[in-house]
């Protein structure tokens, strides 16, 4: 993450340089989206270290959920770039301005040195994602994925002007990049609010939790009140068991530390499982206090 933030920042820095020189609003908007990827970068940083804090007495189930602040972060940023590209676009468009020869070398050379910067970022990112399952570092790769493509519109608006001499693409490339960007977002911004907002882990997932548990012992008369979760890279998992009121605790209990046994073994990841045991079928009453919850 510290790489991608340096990286962001000397990118950011060369593209405006070139863009301020050159007058091209398409490396501008990169320049832009440069600096909001080295601001995004440097807080998923501080996203990631608090996550990997241990539980405290202040945060008794962790700071995962900072992973999902960052992510949904992340996605208005490339939101607020994609309209600053978007008006710079239009008021290129509005008002033509040439772009000399010379100067589009040099931002054509740039661009090169962009483009193959974030194809080594994503590509590292990637590879990185699939080993955290962090929301951060998935986030970070969706958008240096959006940067190779950006990147490559602008380079491909650059080298077209300097062999047509048709001006009018830069700010036409810079409004296709800009609408794509925003298009990028919106995933990001809706898998960090439904963290935020703790929706249920996948359904085929919920699905197989609540089999196992109905099904793995004939000591269990039923399950109820599943509740799922997922914050950072741990899933949540309660639920009541029901067991008859005449079996052993200590029995009723090792059913339930077996059923939990096999919940984890369901995904590769951390679960925190909470496991409630009911003597008697008390869903009735479970489902009217929750009702008496929600109305308070």
């Amino acid at each position: 993450m510290r790489l991608t933030t340096g990286v962001s920042l000397v990118l950011a820095v060369a593209k405006l340089g070139v863009g301020i020189s050159t007058g091209s609003v398409a490396v501008l908007a990169s320049a832009m989206d440069s600096f909001f990827d080295f601001l995004v970068s440097g807080f998923n940083v501080f996203a990631v270290m608090s996550t990997e804090k241990p539980r405290d007495e202040l945060y008794n189930y962790g700071r995962g959920k900072m992973e999902a602040l960052a992510a949904t972060a992340e996605g208005l940023f490339i939101l607020a770039s994609a309209a600053f590209i978007a008006r710079q676009a239009v008021i290129k468009l509005l008002h033509p301005r040439s772009i000399p020869a010379g100067n589009l070398d040099v931002a054509v050379g740039v661009m090169v040195f962009s483009l193959l910067a974030a194809v080594g970022i994503a590509a590292y990112l990637q590879r990185a994602s699939r080993h955290t399952r962090s929301l951060v570092v998935q986030s970070d790769a969706v958008h240096y994925r959006t940067d190779i493509y950006s990147n490559g519109a602008i380079l491909i608006a650059l080298i077209f002007i300097r062999f047509t001499g048709w001006q009018m693409a830069d700010p036409l490339f810079g409004l296709g990049v800009s609408v794509y960007i925003a298009g990028q977002s919106f995933p990001l911004i809706r898998q960090g609010l439904d963290v935020l907002m703790d929706r249920s882990l996948p359904e085929n997932l919920v699905e197989k939790i609540r089999n196992i548990a109905v099904t793995h012992s004939p000591l269990v008369n039923g399950a109820h009140e599943l509740k799922t979760r997922r914050s950072g890279d741990i899933n949540f998992v309660e639920l009541h068991l029901v067991f008859n009121e005449a079996i052993p605790l200590g029995k009723a209990h090792h059913v339930a530390d077996e059923i939990e046994m096999r919940i984890r073994a369901l995904e590769k990841a951390k679960w925190s499982v909470n496991i409630h045991l009911d003597p008697v079928d008390d869903s009735r009453r479970d489902r009217r206090l929750t009702g008496l919850q929600g109305a308070l």
